[in-house]
């Protein structure tokens, strides 16, 4: 079947020994239904003709997952992606919100008692965002460098302009509070675009590892709680069922400024 889908959140790419390096993408379709699409080759982004972005609308055949059982997975046909348009930002994100916004769930307690696996949901308190070393094992390392290797060993120059994917040796997670769960959660974020700033930033801010962690900190947590209105874009986790965090939306707080317009003769 052919899905149109705007696509609002890309998780850290994944290696697979079945499909290779792929990324799990996230959407709502026109119908204004949440879809999880996978696989999608990690290729696909390699290539200006083949990639696309969060807030495209993209059209795609698709069909139900033989082997994912959640209710939003459908099995990709990646060669049949095309972007047929855009949503930006203007307005404060006005057009984004309007689709976007009507998704909101109270909490991950709601999306669980809805027997969903994707949702969005907004914190109204953020605690923190912290890094912890990961576990990765040296053969899941080795995974990681074989299914990225026509990546890296490629003379084109087109692939030669492609940044360098690799594991992070720290995993990110937020804690918060929402609305309809009394608990405080805390849950790893999988958003591609943080991770994608933690390994492209020592590039701008120098290889201080300590340097690099306050930049992040300062935009993923102390702006997008100050300025932003962060909400959380959340799925459960294939293979062990748990909740994480793969996708960030923050449109700016709208700021209202009252205007008197006052004339000294009593006019307007």
């Amino acid at each position: 079947m052919k899905k149109k889908v705007l696509v609002l959140a890309k998780a850290e790419p994944a290696p697979s020994s079945k499909y290779g390096a792929s990324v799990c993408t996230a959407g709502v379709t026109d119908e204004g239904e949440f879809i999880r699409l996978y696989p999608i080759p990690y290729t696909i982004f390699c290539d200006s003709s083949t990639r696309f972005s969060k807030y495209d609308w993209i059209e795609v055949e698709c069909e139900r997952s033989d082997t994912d059982k959640r209710p939003e997975s459908y099995k990709v046909k990646p060669e049949t992606i095309r972007v047929v348009g855009h949503i930006g930002t203007d307005y404060n994100w006005a057009e984004r919100n309007s689709i976007v916004l009507p998704l909101l769930s109270d909490g991950i307690n709601e999306l669980k008692a809805k027997g969903v696996s994707l949702g969005l949901i907004k914190p109204t308190r953020v605690l923190d965002l912290y890094r912890d070393k990961t576990d990765t094992e040296d053969e899941i390392r080795e995974e990681y460098r074989k299914t990225f290797q026509m990546v890296f060993d490629t003379e084109t120059e087109r692939m030669k302009k492609i940044p360098v994917i690799k594991p992070i040796d720290v995993h990110y997670s937020y804690k918060f509070e929402c609305a309809g769960d009394p608990s405080v959660h805390d849950i790893m974020c999988e958003d591609w675009e943080l991770y994608q700033s933690a390994r492209s930033w020592p590039l701008h801010y120098g290889n201080d590892e300590q340097v690099v962690w306050e930049k992040i900190h300062e935009k993923y947590y102390d702006k997008f709680t100050t300025d932003n209105d962060l909400y959380f874009f959340v799925g459960t986790h294939f293979r062990f069922k748990t909740w994480i965090i793969i996708g960030l939306y923050y449109p700016p707080k709208v700021k209202w400024k009252q205007t008197t317009l006052l004339s000294k003769s009593g006019g307007v």
